[in-house]
């Protein structure tokens, strides 16, 4: 019979702290409620930070390969116009010069025995910054 009684001990103090683990459990929900509505536009407002910096490294990322761009383009127009200045070939001098970016400058220069030509022109991004890219060639001059 002694037995009975401690197991009914046991079994009324296991219900005993299932209530409180209830209550603790009933309480730390009523507590975190009001902390989980605080911390609810955190997702949005990282996320919107997250956006804004993937949208600026992209365009960082444009400009630079547009930067590569009108810099290859440069060094092909300096290479054909070294190509037909070496020739001694105006028209194909002119229409070479026609190829060069919009506003910029050719320096051709023809001393000793070689052409050195260089193209350079501004690159603008919008008002904040821009930057001169420039391309240029060398060539021997041809005996003729």
């Amino acid at each position: 019979m002694g037995a009975g009684k401690g197991d009914a001990g046991a079994l009324s103090q296991l219900s005993q702290r299932n209530k409180e683990l209830k209550m603790i459990e009933k309480l730390n929900g009523q507590r975190s409620r009001p902390r989980q509505l605080a911390e609810r536009g955190m997702v949005t407002a990282e996320l919107a930070i997250g956006i804004l910096s993937a949208t600026m490294v992209a365009i960082c990322l444009a400009w630079a390969i547009n930067l590569l761009a009108v810099h290859t383009e440069c060094a092909d127009v300096a290479a054909q116009i070294a190509r037909a200045e070496a020739r001694d070939d105006a028209p194909a001098s002119a229409q070479a010069r026609g190829h060069a970016p919009a506003g910029a400058t050719i320096d051709v220069d023809q001393s000793g025995s070689q052409v050195v030509v260089t193209v350079g022109v501004t690159v603008a991004f919008g008002h904040l910054v821009s930057m001169d890219v420039s391309g240029s060639a060398t060539m021997p001059k041809e005996i003729q």
